[in-house]
């Protein structure tokens, strides 16, 4: 068959069309370290515990270390560990082995996990400086480490979170056109990596931060008030940094009890986190020590500093340590005990830059308790002072804008690039489909070209197959009735007597008979039976006076609607007489049995003859008639689904042996005749 033929083509098409795609796409870059599935999804939801700040999440992080299977998996819950004693200001964060995993993690080839790793590690480092030990610039050296590292890692989603730690250090250090940039930076990246809208919360509120820093309150409050309509999505150390920020906006803005109820809500989230001890609790208390004061209620405010200067006495913040210092000498100017400013003064010995705004919180003291004591060159001074902050803010601002525009102009020419590059990779997969498209058209042609090669060849050999059958039943069927045989038979006629004529007629009228039927493929079974009766009555004489013929068949309108193979059974009925009958002694019997039903037509075809044994050889036999009919039935067969059967079998004698043999054929109603063009 066709399909046998082409099945070589298969296994071809299956690797070239792969080859096709892998040559036009290329192949991505692969890497030996890559996370397991189980391992991704046990950090993350490590990394979710963590920012919901779970009482669990350290034993989490335990328990994932204790099961580490190597070194990278063990450095990636430690690195976690790191960053929960940074998040909730463990007491033995100097016993982090920061060197340790640094070194580690350098001597390995870098990959998008071990980049990924390393800026995970050099952004809590960041943190650890800017957060417990107020040293910005440490911060800033580790955090732009870690944005450096960030590209290409398996933490490229990061980076607005490095880019906004990065923009929080340069507040810290009064470099508000730096911290704008960098915010700027951290919203057109997530932007850019299309993070989902949460990740932009904690963005604007550094933002308003350094709007309120610049004294533009109403932008600061735009910022504020949309983040505060997003706290919900806000994970928790980013909840406590805003509120922080959010009670700042109401303080600078004169608002004391706004600030206060801000940073009542703080206190509560920070309690029901079971953070009673972190540097979040005691950020907030030392804010509503000095709401209290401004709100003249002197006593809460003590009451809400001294554990506050406790603590950042404690951990060395300078910053907080001169805030701290700044609410004492508040208070006691409210008691009019001017000797104990000038005590915090003389004992103060601080080195590290101060926040501009708590700056000027103590200059509005400092100017009270020079006037009270009589030193108004000292206040003159303090004036003057206060006056260029306030021109260095406004060269801040101008500086801010400027970098603004900077900043948008790079993001402007960033995305220009973006896009001329995206429109570069379209245009290559685009070129990549076309050869693909091209490559399976290709392929799809030359599989119909030899399909359709191999299915004409079949078929002319067919063709040429049933052409050369029909000349040999044209040649068979010449034999039995020459046309040159009736100008013989004619003269023949009207020489013999009236008995021998109508024996002539007989002959003619069944060769006239058979070249009629010979040009057909089917014919009526009632005009096949005619046929076969004409047949039988010229065979008879030469059978002799012992001769039987019985044809049982259903009525004639049967007969008529059935078609059947022509001169089919008029050789079966040769055949019978020639091999079963001529030359037997005593009585000779040949039945014809017609049946017919719905689907098919069955004739049998019997003769108390010798039997049929293959071991026997007539010499004088041509066996041209079976030939016929095989021939016959082979070209039918395989016009239709539907086959033609053809039995032979030998009749048993009830004593043993033969008593004759017994033909059957088995012919479908409605079968298509064979094409012979």
């Amino acid at each position: 068959m066709v399909v046998r033929r082409i099945a070589w083509l298969i296994p071809l098409v299956l690797v070239v069309v792969p080859c096709i795609v892998a040559v036009s796409c290329g192949g991505g870059q692969g890497y030996g370290d890559a996370r397991s599935e189980r391992l991704t999804a046990a950090l993350a939801a490590a990394d979710d515990s963590l920012a919901a700040n779970s009482p669990c999440a350290l034993a989490m992080l335990e328990a994932g270390i204790d099961s580490a299977a190597d070194s990278l998996e063990y450095y990636d819950w430690y690195l976690r560990i790191m960053r929960y004693s940074v998040q909730r200001d463990v007491p033995d964060t100097t016993k982090l082995r920061w060197g340790q995993v640094y070194d580690y993690l350098a001597a390995q080839e870098r990959t998008p996990r071990v980049d990924g790793m390393m800026a995970v590690l050099l952004n809590t480092k960041g943190s650890y400086y800017y957060k417990l030990h107020y040293e910005p610039s440490k911060a800033i050296r580790a955090y732009g480490e870690a944005y450096a590292r960030l590209f290409g890692s398996d933490a490229e989603d990061r980076l607005p979170d490095v880019c906004a730690n990065l923009g929080d250090a340069y507040v810290s250090a009064n470099d508000m056109p730096r911290a704008a940039y960098w915010y700027r930076r951290a919203l057109f990246l997530a932007d850019s990596l299309k993070l989902p809208s949460e990740a932009s919360v904690s963005l604007y509120m550094g933002l308003g931060r350094i709007y309120l820093n610049l004294g533009d309150f109403d932008s600061a409050l735009q910022c504020y008030k949309n983040a505060d309509s997003n706290f919900g999505l806000m994970p928790l150390n980013m909840k406590y940094y805003f509120l922080t920020n959010y009670g700042n906006y109401y303080y600078y803005a004169g608002d004391y009890a706004a600030s206060l109820k801000v940073f009542k809500r703080m206190k509560a989230l920070v309690e029901a986190n079971d953070m009673r001890e972190s540097y979040e609790m005691y950020l907030c208390l030392v804010n509503m020590a000095d709401l209290y004061l401004n709100l003249g209620k002197p006593d809460e405010a003590r009451r809400a500093l001294a554990p506050a200067e406790a603590f950042f006495t404690k951990i060395g913040d300078e910053t907080a340590i001169y805030y701290c210092h700044t609410i004492r000498m508040g208070l006691a100017l409210k008691a009019g005990d001017t000797s104990s400013v000038g005590n915090i003064l003389q004992t103060e010995h601080l080195t590290a830059p101060i926040d501009f705004n708590i700056v000027n919180i103590r200059q509005r003291y400092l100017r009270d308790y020079y006037v009270r004591r009589g030193d108004y060159e000292a206040a003159y001074r303090n004036l003057s002072d206060s006056i260029a902050r306030n021109d260095s803010l406004k060269h801040n601002v101008a500086n801010m804008r400027a970098s603004e525009i900077m900043m948008r102009y790079s993001q402007d020419t960033l995305r220009l690039h973006y896009e001329m590059y995206m429109q570069a990779k379209d245009a290559d997969i685009r070129t990549a489909r076309l050869w693909i498209y091209v490559g399976v058209l290709l392929i799809v042609a030359l599989v119909l070209t030899l399909l359709y090669g191999l299915t004409f060849a079949r078929k002319r050999r067919l063709q040429l197959r049933m052409q050369l059958m029909q000349l040999r039943l044209l040649n068979v069927r010449s034999r039995i009735s020459p046309h040159f045989i009736f100008n013989v038979l004619n003269r023949r006629v009207a020489e013999a007597s009236p008995e021998g004529a109508g024996e002539l007629m007989s002959l003619v009228k069944l060769i006239r008979a058979n070249l009629n039927m010979s040009g057909k493929d089917f014919v009526p079974l009632k005009e096949e039976l005619d046929f076969v009766r004409s047949y039988v009555a010229v065979e008879r004489a030469s059978l002799g006076d012992g001769f039987e013929f019985e044809v049982s068949a259903p009525a004639d309108s049967v007969l008529e609607a059935v078609q059947v193979p022509s001169m089919l059974v008029q050789i079966l009925v040769e055949n019978a007489i020639k091999h079963g009958l001529k030359g037997r002694e005593g009585s000779k019997r040949l039945r014809l049995a017609v049946e017919v039903d719905a689907a098919e037509c069955r004739v049998t075809v019997a003769d108390n003859g010798p039997g049929f044994d293959i071991r026997r050889s007539d010499p004088s036999s041509t066996k041209t008639g079976l030939k016929v009919v095989r021939n016959t039935i082979s070209m039918l067969n395989h016009a239709n689904k539907r086959k033609i059967r053809l039995g032979v079998r030998n009749v048993p004698a009830p004593g043993g042996g033969v008593k004759g043999c017994e033909v059957t054929l088995v012919v479908p109603r409605g079968l298509k005749p064979v094409l012979m063009n």
